[in-house]
Order: C-alpha cells, then structure tokens, then sequence
C-alpha cells in the first residue's frame, strides 16, 4: 500500500509544482491511500491529516477552477498577503496545540509532538497551496525535512524517501510558480 501511496504523492506533488489543476485527484488518491499507511504505523495525527487534505483539495480544485465573469480563473498565483503571514503562522500554532492535546488524550500516538507540528503545518501549507500562495513552497520546505526524520523513525522508509523528493520538489515548485507570476505581471503591465 505505501508504495501506491508513494506514486500517488509523486504525480500530485510533481503536478501542483507545475501548477496543473490535475494535481488535486492526484491528492484526494494519495491521501485516501496514505491514510490507510499511517493508521496502521500508530501516526494518527498523520492518519487524520489525510482526511483533513481530502477536504483541501476538494476546496482548492474548486478554487483552482472556477471561473470569474471574464471567463478567466479566479485565482492567479501570487504573494500571500503580509497580514496572512502573520494569520497562517497563528494558526499554525493554535492547530499545533488543539491536535497535541488530542493526541496526547485521546490516542496512542508514539511521536504526539511532531506528529501534531506536521500535521498543523502541512494543513496551512495545503490552505496557502490552494490559495495559488507561492509561500507555501517555503513552508514545505521546512516541514519535509522533519517528515523524512520522522518516516525513518517510524521505518517507513520508502515514504522518507518520498519526502526526500519532495525537498527537490519544493525547489522545483518555488521556481515554477516563481516564472508564473513573472509572467502575469508582465501580462498585467503591457495591458496598462
């Protein structure tokens, strides 16, 4: 199961790095399929976060294709607002706090607080994700690293190897985003 989980990841991620729409069933597949893998390796925060994703990506497909008025997608990428910045970081650490203490009460997770910091983060790197945020890239790029200590821990290896593609991914991701907006801006200014 973790490796079709593995594969899944992998188009999805490699998918939202090009910014195609087509990312998002990719997610909904991967994160049933990593469900499964996690609950039955005790990450229960892990367990739950891929049903939590499920929801984003149906939030985010719908967002990614809706049409305005103009016959245009709704949502171009971009900067996340400085004032979300602060709103995202607060929320992570609000989500951090609510889902330890869940763990910690209410299940037998073996890593309650880095399963809890990942979970909240890798929720607020998925809200920012649909958002078309370029920043969600950095954030990823934090919280991946941690994933791959975590999945040796756990000896998942193949997901740690996983998350070690997903390092380059971030990179790739950020760049390809990065071209993106570079080109909207310079569509936006020739039309003024």
């Amino acid at each position: 199961m973790e490796i079709a989980a593995f594969f899944l990841a992998l188009v999805c991620v490699s998918l939202n790095a090009k910014g195609h729409v087509l990312t998002w069933p990719f997610s909904i597949a991967s994160s049933a399929t990593y469900a499964w893998v996690f609950y039955d390796s005790g990450l229960f925060g892990d367990a739950a976060l891929q049903f939590i994703f499920i929801s984003l990506a149906i939030y985010a497909w719908w967002c990614w294709t809706r049409k305005m008025d103009s016959g245009t997608l709704a949502k171009q990428f971009g900067h996340a607002p400085k004032k979300m910045i602060a709103v995202c970081l607060l929320a992570w650490l609000v989500l951090f706090i609510a889902i330890k203490f869940v763990l910690v009460n209410y299940t037998s997770s073996v890593v309650p607080n880095a399963d809890a910091l990942l979970t909240a983060g890798s929720i607020m790197a998925t809200l920012m994700s649909a958002q078309k945020w370029i920043e969600n890239w950095l954030l990823w790029m934090i919280l991946n690293p941690i994933y791959i200590a975590l999945y040796i821990y756990m000896d998942l290896y193949l997901t740690a190897g996983l998350y070690g593609l997903f390092v380059v991914l971030c990179f790739w991701g950020w760049r390809q985003w990065s071209q993106k907006i570079m080109a909207q801006d310079l569509l936006q200014s020739d039309k003024h």
